[in-house]
C-alpha cells in the first residue's frame, strides 16, 4: 500500500509500506516431512444443528433415537468442506443481521462503566492529498518503551531509487538521535493515524536504522498508554 510523507525538509513522497511479518523459528511437518499448514473446514450449520434437529423431533430422546438410525446431524455434501475468504456475521434467532449500532464502552480503571456512545467510523489519513507529516517531536527509545504499548508495525519502503535516498535520510537522523518521532495526519497535523475506515486511531511513531547503506523504517503504532496510578493514601 502506497503512503504520502513529508520528511525533515518538508519534502513530499509516496512511498510503500507493508506489515512487519516476524520469522518462524519453528515449522511444522507430518510424518513424511513435508510441510502442513492449519486450514478451517465445515463442521455443520445452522440448519443441521441440534436446535434444529429439536424443533423437528421435539424431544432429545426422539433426536437421540434418530441419531441411532440415521445421520439428521450431518450434510453429505458439504460436512467437511474447506472454508476460505471467511467474512464475521451477526446473527439473531431471525437469521443474519445486516444492518447493526456499534457502540464504544469507555471504562474506568476499577471496571464501572464511564461512557457508552455511538462508534464513530472516521476516514482513513495515510493515503491522501494531505501528507504524514515531519513533526520534530522526538520520544527515547527507553522513554517510549516505558510509557506506551505497540500493538502493530508497518515497514516503511521504497518504490525507486529517489525514494530510497528520501528514506535512508529519515532513518539515518533517526538512528543518531536514538529516538522515536512522532507522526501525525491531517490538515493541521494534529491527528491520530487510521489505517482505513472504520479503523482504530493509532499513535505512531517512526523508528529508524541504519546499517552501512542498508536503512529499516518502522511504523511503531500505539493505541495504549502506560500511566502510573495514584499512590493510595494511608
Amino acid at each position: 500500500m502506497a503512503i504520502n510523507i513529508s520528511n525533515q525538509k518538508n519534502r513530499d513522497a509516496v512511498v510503500a509500506f507493508e506489515a512487519v511479518i516476524p520469522k518462524r523459528e519453528v515449522q511444522f511437518v507430518d510424518p513424511k516431512g513435508l510441510p502442513v499448514h492449519t486450514q478451517k473446514i465445515l463442521k455443520t450449520d445452522i440448519e443441521h444443528d441440534l436446535s434444529q434437529l429439536l424443533k423437528k423431533r421435539k424431544t432429545l430422546a426422539a433426536v437421540g433415537k434418530a441419531l441411532v438410525k440415521d445421520d439428521p446431524e450431518i450434510d453429505m455434501e458439504e460436512f467437511g468442506m474447506f472454508l476460505v475468504d471467511t467474512s464475521r456475521v451477526y446473527v439473531s434467532k431471525k437469521g443474519i443481521i445486516h444492518l447493526v449500532d456499534e457502540f464504544e464502552v469507555l471504562s474506568h480503571p476499577d471496571g464501572t462503566l464511564r461512557e457508552r456512545r455511538p462508534r464513530k467510523k472516521e476516514l482513513q489519513n495515510i493515503n491522501t492529498d494531505i501528507p504524514l507529516r515531519w513533526s520534530g517531536k522526538f520520544i527515547k527509545k527507553e522513554e517510549a518503551a516505558r510509557k506506551f504499548i505497540f500493538t502493530h508495525k508497518r515497514q516503511l519502503i521504497h518504490v525507486n531509487g529517489l525514494t530510497f535516498d528520501f528514506l535512508y535520510d529519515m532513518a539515518k537522523e533517526l538512528h543518531e538521535r536514538d529516538s522515536l518521532l512522532l507522526v501525525r495526519g491531517g490538515e493541521k497535523n494534529n491527528e491520530p493515524i487510521v489505517m482505513h475506515r472504520g479503523g482504530r486511531p493509532y499513535n505512531t511513531f517512526l523508528e529508524g536504522r541504519i546499517k552501512g547503506d542498508s536503512y529499516c523504517l518502522i511504523l511503531q503504532m500505539s493505541n495504549m498508554e502506560l500511566k502510573r496510578p495514584k499512590e493510595i493514601a494511608d
